[in-house]
């Protein structure tokens, strides 16, 4: 069994981008939107040299709410792979698994999207799946990712965790309740998760 990096994409690999329809930070809805967290090419280049299986998981409750195609999400993730071997030569994931599910999309949403299941983050579907699929060890891999629901997944899944964030984590404390949801490291850029990574192998 392999012991696998479990990735988020959104806020983590790439940057968001400001929707201006909802006045909000979003996922990238078009291959011209995407662009790089400085260093998320190396970062995957790196893990992989470390033995790593690297599996993206993100939520992309867009097709639920009937906002993103898959066909565009498609043109989202080449783009995205296109960037990531720009940045470092041969950078790549193993696999990635996506949620298009939302629990209330509202008007005008994809019902056939709608409601609650366990592949969407916080819940460890995607992860299980990833593990069953590809011969994974839970125990010895890692979750990543910009967002309490990122820990959530990963703890439930059994791994260890790493939330990417600038606060602190008695910060984050004051706006979320982590009795379920706190990580093992708390790091604020791509190549000091790496660090933490490397050390632990």
């Amino acid at each position: 069994m392999k012991p696998a990096l479990f990735i988020d994409r959104d806020g983590t690999l790439n940057r968001m981008v400001y929707d201006s329809n909802h006045g909000i930070m979003d996922s990238p809805r078009r291959p011209d939107q995407v662009s790089l967290i400085p260093g998320a090419g190396v970062f995957l280049k790196e893990a992989r040299h470390l033995g790593y299986f690297l599996v993206i998981v993100t939520n992309q409750p867009g097709i639920a709410k009937g906002t993103l195609t898959l066909p565009e999400l498609d043109s989202v993730h080449q783009r995205l792979a296109e960037l990531l071997d720009e940045e470092a030569a041969g950078a790549r994931w193993d696999a990635l698994y996506f949620s298009p599910y939302h629990p209330a999309p509202g008007p005008g949403g994809r019902s056939e999207y709608t409601g609650v299941t366990d592949c969407r983050k916080p819940e460890p579907g995607m992860l299980l799946k990833a593990a069953a699929e590809h011969d994974l060890d839970l125990s010895r891999s890692w979750m990543i990712g910009d967002g309490i629901v990122d820990v959530q997944a990963g703890r439930r899944a059994g791994c260890r965790t790493l939330l990417l964030t600038s606060l602190k984590i008695q910060q984050v404390e004051q706006f979320f309740d982590l009795s379920e949801a706190k990580p093992d490291h708390v790091v604020s850029t791509l190549a000091k998760a790496l660090a933490v990574i490397r050390e632990a192998v």
